[in-house]
């Protein structure tokens, strides 16, 4: 596993692990008892290949890894061709509000959006570009002329023709004419930040849209989710199986004022009945949320009732574990998988101090059932956290003795924190 990664992304796993948050990349090298989870999402982005839409909410008790699986999800899903965005609501970027939230948790989305090669944000430009390049390379090839000889005309008619399959859209003759502009601008090495301000979502107002770039139309807190379809629609035309929409930190909603929290969970019903009901959308969304979002009758999603009998277990699912509805239940590690986690992570710092280890698997589980003994269990976080603490310590003073090190060793699981 940790042997085929080098020095420089252990190096980077290990400080995010220490620093209490999951890696940005390497997620994949530490994950511990998710199988049947990553496969329910592999079906998902296969489905969502085939023009069936998904969208679950990932559900668990503090600690118990969700932001973790998003991470997981987001690199299983760029290295099987998908263009993935994700944000984190918080009090000022939410589903929806009065003043602008909504609109910034798409841009949150749209700075977010990564594919394979570029996984570190900041790629929806770069989406537009490629795909241009690689459009007018191929107009070239099909007319036996050079590239630069292809004309602007041409150009926009290939421009509507890759992209007939999002004409159903809402916004999607403004969409054209943005890109068309955007090429028209890059073809004769201008400036193309005004066609890119409205494509990220940054136009203010209709009339900052018509001065900007001629178009009647911009994104807002009501609307947002249809931009978010035309770019699931223009990664296919791009070449890429789709969107992976990732949203965390959902417990946010739980402390709004009812109505603003009302106006919330609407947009989220409006979302997934779009998303479920309508064949050949290639869009995976998935909303990450503690039990109390998803079950608290006053506050949480069950008070909704129209998203409650969606998403709601039916009464066989209850206390089983199934992957085939809506939501996916996340639970603890178990005490095999949290030695398992372990043993990657004393890998992995090995890899990253460049150093043999005299830590045995004996001693590893020793560790654990110091740490572990308390009345309730440790999050991944703090167990993770606190072992790489050990592992600097033995590192850096090579005397210290182990045993007196984890004597009566105790960790506090971190309740009311997210597991990240």
């Amino acid at each position: 596993m940790a042997a085929k990664i080098g020095k420089k992304t252990a190096a980077m796993i290990v400080k995010a692990l220490a620093s209490g948050v999951v890696p940005s990349r390497g997620a994949e090298q530490i994950a511990v008892g998710r199988r049947d989870e990553v496969s329910a999402f592999e079906s998902d982005f296969q489905g969502v290949s085939d023009g069936d839409g998904a969208f679950r909410f990932i559900i668990g008790e503090y600690g118990s890894g969700k932001t973790f699986m998003t991470r997981l999800v987001r690199a299983r899903a760029a290295d099987l061709g998908f263009v993935v965005m994700n944000a984190d609501l918080t009090p000022s970027n939410r589903l929806r509000g009065s003043n602008g939230e909504g609109i910034r948790t798409y841009r949150q989305l749209i700075a977010s959006t990564s594919f394979k090669g570029m996984m570190d944000g900041g790629a929806a430009e770069a989406l537009v570009q490629s795909w241009l390049v690689k459009l007018k390379s191929d107009v070239a090839e099909e007319l036996g002329c050079k590239p630069s000889d292809v004309t602007v005309r041409e150009m926009e008619t290939q421009i509507r023709d890759g992209t007939s399959a999002m004409s159903h859209l809402p916004f999607y003759s403004d969409f054209l004419k943005v890109v068309v502009k955007y090429y028209v601008r890059m073809n004769g090495g201008h400036d193309v930040s005004e066609a890119m301000r409205w494509l990220n979502g940054e136009c203010n107002s209709i009339t900052d849209s018509k001065e900007t770039v001629g178009v009647a139309s911009c994104v807002k807190d009501d609307n947002w989710y249809d931009f978010l379809k035309l770019w699931a629609q223009f990664a296919v035309s791009a070449g890429y199986q789709g969107l992976v929409v990732l949203i965390d930190q959902a417990d946010v909603l739980l402390k709004t004022a009812p109505a603003a929290r009302n106006s919330n969970y609407e947009t989220l019903l409006a979302m997934y009945n779009d998303v479920v009901q309508s064949h050949g959308r290639p869009i995976a969304v998935y909303v990450c949320g503690t039990v109390e979002f998803l079950e608290d009758e006053a506050k949480g999603l069950y008070c909704y009732g129209a998203l409650k009998t969606r998403i709601e277990d039916v009464r066989f699912e209850k206390s089983r574990d199934t992957y085939s509805g809506p939501v996916i239940r996340l639970k603890r590690l178990t005490a095999e998988e949290q030695e398992a986690l372990l043993l990657k992570i004393l890998e992995i710092h090995q890899i990253a101090e460049e150093y043999e280890s005299p830590i045995t698997q004996d001693m590893v589980e020793d560790y654990l059932r110091s740490v572990a003994s308390g009345p309730r269990p440790v999050s991944p976080r703090m167990l993770s956290r606190d072992f790489i603490g050990l592992l600097d310590v033995l590192h850096a003073f090579p005397d210290t003795d182990f045993r007196s090190l984890i004597a009566e060793r105790k960790l506090d699981d971190d309740v009311g924190q997210t597991f990240s």
